[in-house]
């Protein structure tokens, strides 16, 4: 019996031994992975949004990326944080508590990423909005690829008319309602005012996955030593975690409600035509959340002020062009909408754009095709990757009768969407080949229809 017990005692100790020992592997495999990846996101991008270079883009391989200024500024902070969580580690052999908090500082820090790109970087989140916007806006339930496009088999309709014309922009949304009528409903809004928004997923780089990953594990296996869990340590994490998440958060939340304020103040004082007044005010809501600056609210709302003020500025000129648009004089309000195409200031730049868009279809809609042609033209080589506008590009290649438009458009869709994690492009690279197979019908070439459509299946 004795000599039982001693087997039993000894498969016991070896058991836990060799517990002990996976446990140590398994974290010492996660703590080398954890470290690869910060490593990694040292040197791949976090964020970057395709778009034309200064010259503009007169093909695909002309597309470059534009990054947010606060980039480079987060990886430095996490290789520090990293040489920081090697050298505690060096220094005892072993995880300390101040490896704990280094970790937990990296996680906080990757976290609030997001936030710093989308409302602080005003430039980049509106290229990325905008393109998200055109993108949803060609894809909707209602879009031109469901409701106009070119193969669409309708009899009572000899021609497809583009009545989707492009939205406005609004990166951030400001709160319509209070602090205390907050709910589950408004989670959407919640994390968009971190950052967190459809824009920021579709461009967001490898770099920044691989900071995330690897805080995350770091973070993990400072959490024990020598293979044993230590929930003392792990509880102080949690909290220091935590509090840093809450503040955070409520000073990212409190900025939206703060200039709410301060634009309804602004169209209080406007209506009473103090307008230095509501400009003032105006430009307060900007500095408190500076993307505010490229929504084209504000800069229809700037260009109304600055004139009632007597200035003359490119939002006044910018009014001045959608008044005359508004009131049918077309021609007119092209001529000054045209000049600002290549403004200083990216909102005055994108909003001229898109009203040259606008006139772009329009020339379409009447049969004007060489001059939508030229006006599709022009916002195509400031906008290359704009999707709406590639997928019009193609819809007129077969207006004119021109197959190697329509595959060279196809070709372009393809490249952009290449820089984008859109989860719908599979439909427009599908619909894109389903104009190439009407390109090639009018060749007569049956290899190539039954090439296009093939495509269109796996595309």
């Amino acid at each position: 019996m004795l000599t039982v017990r001693t087997l039993l005692a000894e498969v016991q100790r070896f058991i836990v031994s060799a517990f002990s020992s996976l446990n140590q592997l398994l974290f010492i495999g996660a703590a080398l992975a954890g470290t690869g990846a910060l490593a990694l996101s040292l040197v791949k991008s976090w964020f970057t949004v395709p778009v034309a270079p200064a010259w503009g883009a007169n093909s695909p391989a002309d597309i470059v990326g534009i990054k947010p200024g606060c980039m480079p500024v987060f990886q430095a902070v996490v290789a520090i944080g990293l040489i920081g969580m090697i050298l505690s580690w060096l220094w005892k052999r072993h995880w300390t508590m101040t490896s704990t908090l280094i970790a937990s500082i990296l996680c906080a820090v990757t976290l609030a990423f997001p936030y710093f790109v989308m409302l602080r970087s005003p430039v980049v989140s509106a290229e990325a909005s905008w393109l998200q916007s055109q993108h949803d806006n060609l894809l909707w339930l209602g879009g031109d690829i469901h409701n106009n496009a070119e193969f669409a088999h309708r009899g009572w309709k000899s021609k497809t008319y583009l009545i989707d014309l492009p939205q406005q922009l609004s990166v951030v949304r400001l709160p319509s309602w209070s602090p205390w009528e907050m709910g589950l409903d408004r989670c959407e809004d919640l994390l968009l005012w971190l950052g967190y928004s459809n824009a920021f997923c579709n461009f967001v780089g490898m770099g920044w996955v691989m900071a995330m990953i690897g805080s995350s594990l770091l973070l993990l296996c400072s959490l024990q030593r020598d293979g044993i869990f230590e929930f003392g340590r792990a509880g102080l994490a949690l909290s220091f975690f935590t509090v840093c998440i809450v503040l955070a958060a409520g000073v990212g939340w409190s900025l939206p409600f703060r200039a709410s304020q301060h634009i309804n103040r602004s169209a209080e004082l406007s209506s009473q035509r103090q307008f230095a007044e509501s400009l003032a005010e105006l430009q307060k809501a900007v500095a408190l959340l500076p993307v505010l600056a490229q929504d084209t609210y504000y800069v229809a709302q700037r260009g109304t002020l600055e004139k009632e003020l007597g200035q003359q500025t490119d939002y006044t000129r910018l009014r001045d062009g959608i008044k005359l648009e508004r009131d049918g004089r077309y021609d007119q309000a092209y001529i000054a909408i045209s000049n600002l195409v290549d403004s200083d200031n990216p909102a005055i730049r994108r909003e001229s754009l898109r009203a040259v868009m606008r006139f772009a279809i329009q020339d379409y809609n009447s049969a004007r095709f060489e001059l939508s042609h030229d006006r599709f033209w022009i916002v195509i080589r400031h906008q290359p990757c704009n999707m709406k506008l590639l997928y019009l590009m193609q819809l007129q290649g077969i207006r004119e009768g021109r197959p190697e438009l329509v595959n060279a458009m196809r070709d372009w869709i393809y490249e952009s969407t290449n820089r984008m994690a859109f989860g719908t492009k599979v439909i427009l690279k599908s619909a894109a080949n389903q104009h190439c197979a009407i390109a090639a019908g009018m060749d007569n070439d049956a290899q190539a229809i039954s090439d296009a459509q093939d495509r269109a299946k796996r595309p």
